[in-house]
């Protein structure tokens, strides 16, 4: 896999490749990254990237192969190719063969069925692993999606298309194309398996890839490019709405529920926004559920069931949440950290400002009580979330020179699993930089050359 001139396509691809992953801040100095390889072209591709680029990347790469046994000995083969693969490499690989772990495989088993069983896999190998993982998604993965749920009916949400991160997953090869994948395969000398079930018509995803993708090439020959471009867009439309509408909730918001008049003056967008973000702790945010909420709220009364044991109430101008005595609040939306008071579930008051370093001198013995509250404004990128904690956050801690993941330093703390879910923090995609309790992380600290500061004061009403 090595040669005495860089093919173009191999130099081309993994520089568009890097450029993606540090555009994105897809992977941080150090992170375990364990990539899911089914044998594949895209897989192989993203593999193959991921270990000739790891030290540009500053990387620990890893594998991970799902047998599912859907295709008998041919599952097998595959599997057995990885695993050849990542011998030769010296890559530590960890595979999951539904046979052996007792999993009964239906006689005809959908795509749906393959795909739930491979992530519950990496969500219990990214957990225990403490890594990321890095699935193969290309441009050409996005438009089908796109076209697939366009077809079977969907909202703004669903426009977005797959995210570039998600929790402990990242998907590097969003920028390239499926023919892009393959093309650096071949350049590299690097071969792949074929899965015959791709050939056949028996799945709509094939449908549309064998018919709509063609029409669409014939019309326009970037056509996945375009979707992709059109894909990101409609993200930051989804992302903005997101923001609006957190603002509108945090707006609204009272002791026991929401101001029904401040959430009628909303413009249509972001209220269906707003109500989608308080249905989806429940239950999947179905477009009945939304529209039945959204005509309560107009009507100023009613109630409607969303579980067995959840329902919301609009009464005397209030929205409230309906739940069994005990049960937990769900977590307030991520919403940008912008300066202001926010009121969040458990009880927690977060105060955000932006000061001039002098001017919090100034005002210094106010501080004292509180634990590392304030940060250089300009370490600290703009785009920083409030929010609870997500799977794969982790923490730099103050004076430690050390990263941890949010479990290990939970566990570390003596925080109760029940206060988890609702402890509130900043945070740069799955890096926190300020956490309730612990203040800013390691490396954010005013020095000589501040001239701005974050400012972060934070309350519990333990009572709430």
């Amino acid at each position: 896999m090595t040669t005495s001139t860089v093919d173009p396509i191999i130099e081309q691809t993994e520089e568009s490749l890097l450029a993606f992953c540090r555009q994105r801040g897809l992977f941080k100095p150090g992170d375990r990254v364990i990539a899911a390889c089914s044998g594949g072209a895209d897989s192989m591709a993203l593999l193959l990237f991921l270990y000739r680029c790891r030290r540009q990347l500053k990387i620990e790469v890893l594998a991970t192969h799902v047998d599912h046994g859907i295709r008998g000995e041919q599952s097998h083969a595959d599997a057995r190719f990885v695993e050849q693969f990542c011998r030769s490499l010296g890559v530590e690989l960890f595979v999951y063969d539904a046979r052996r772990e007792g999993v009964e495989i239906p006689p005809h088993a959908s795509e749906d069925w393959a795909r739930r069983l491979r992530y519950a896999w990496f969500d219990a190998l990214a957990q225990r692993e403490e890594a990321k993982i890095a699935t193969a998604h290309t441009l050409s993965d996005q438009a089908e999606t796109l076209l697939f749920r366009l077809a079977r009916g969907t909202g703004l949400h669903g426009m977005t298309g797959i995210p570039v991160r998600r929790g402990v997953y990242v998907r590097p090869c969003l920028c390239i194309t499926g023919a892009q994948t393959a093309a650096y395969c071949d350049a590299l000398g690097q071969s792949y398996v074929q899965d015959f079930t791709n050939e056949t018509d028996d799945y709509a995803r094939n449908r549309i890839r064998h018919g709509a993708m063609p029409a669409l090439a014939s019309v326009n020959s970037a056509a996945e490019r375009s979707i992709g471009r059109f894909c990101r867009q409609m993200q930051e439309l989804d992302d903005w709405l997101t923001a609006e509408a957190a603002a509108l909730l945090q707006a609204a918001a009272l002791e026991d529920g929401y101001d029904v008049e401040r959430l009628r003056e909303a413009d249509g967008p972001i209220l269906t926004t707003a109500l989608h973000s308080l249905i989806v702790p429940e239950r999947d945010a179905e477009e009945k559920y939304v529209s039945l909420l959204r005509f309560l709220i107009l009507r100023g009364d009613g109630a409607l069931q969303l579980t067995q044991d959840v329902n919301f109430k609009v009464k005397n101008g209030v929205l409230r949440r309906i739940a069994p005595p005990g049960a937990l609040p769900p977590p307030a939306p991520p919403q940008p950290a912008l300066p202001g008071v926010y009121r969040l579930p458990g009880g927690y008051t977060i105060e955000i400002q932006v000061q001039k370093y002098e001017e919090f001198l100034k005002n210094e013995p106010i501080f004292k009580k509180d634990l590392n509250c304030c940060a250089d404004y300009d370490k600290i990128q703009k785009s920083i979330l409030l929010r609870t904690r997500q799977p794969g956050d982790d923490f730099r801690p103050a004076g430690r020179h050390v990263r941890k993941t949010l479990k290990k330093l939970f566990n570390e703390l003596g925080v109760k699993p029940e206060e988890r879910a609702l402890m509130p923090l900043l945070a740069d995609g799955s890096e926190v930089v300020w956490l309730w309790g612990s203040g800013f992380a390691e490396g954010l600290a005013p020095d000589r050359n501040t001239r701005t500061v974050l400012v972060v004061h934070a309350e519990r009403d333990t009572e709430a």
